[in-house]
């Protein structure tokens, strides 16, 4: 008897637990804080800043992005976004993506393991996806790839660390 119980509460273990990990929002919460990161990007050495943290009474998960580039000929610039990813139940998420160069972006994003992909813009005009993928050692890869015709062309990877008191 003992037997048929440990079975049977194993197999609802196994049962719920594609629901847990599979949950988007549950990810968000494990991205919280401020990260930096130091790389090329953009074409030039620069200095990465991201944070993520809820926002609107916790119905919503705020990421702030910013990437201050330096070019070789000294040319400096810096790019900001804001998104909002609507919480929610299960695997996708909903989101907005706005930046200093003016684009506006709907986000459908969902979650892949240790990876949140948000796929951004809509058929016909500009699209791409970004990775925000949290490793083992602590850190969170961010992979971004834009959609030229029917190819798609990495142009940034990036590793952030988490900064202490964040």
């Amino acid at each position: 008897m003992v037997r048929i119980v440990i079975i049977f509460l194993s197999v609802i273990f196994v049962a719920m637990s594609p629901a847990r990990s599979a949950d988007a929002s549950v990810l968000l919460q494990q991205l919280e804080g401020r990260w930096t990161s130091d790389g090329p990007a953009f074409g030039g050495a620069a200095h990465s800043v991201m944070r993520w943290a809820p926002a609107l009474n916790g119905k919503f998960f705020r990421l702030d992005y910013s990437v201050a580039v330096t070019r070789d000929d000294g040319a400096a610039f810096t790019f900001e976004g804001v998104a909002h990813y609507q919480l929610g139940e299960g695997a996708e998420l909903s989101a907005y993506w706005a930046d200093n160069s003016g684009d506006l972006h709907p986000i459908r994003a969902e979650r892949d393991g240790d990876a949140l992909i948000a796929h951004w813009g809509v058929e016909g005009a500009k699209q791409g996806r970004t990775r925000y993928e949290l490793l083992p050692s602590g850190e969170i890869e961010v992979t971004d790839w834009i959609r030229t015709g029917d190819e798609w062309r990495q142009f940034n990877q990036n590793r952030f660390a988490r900064q202490a008191g964040d």
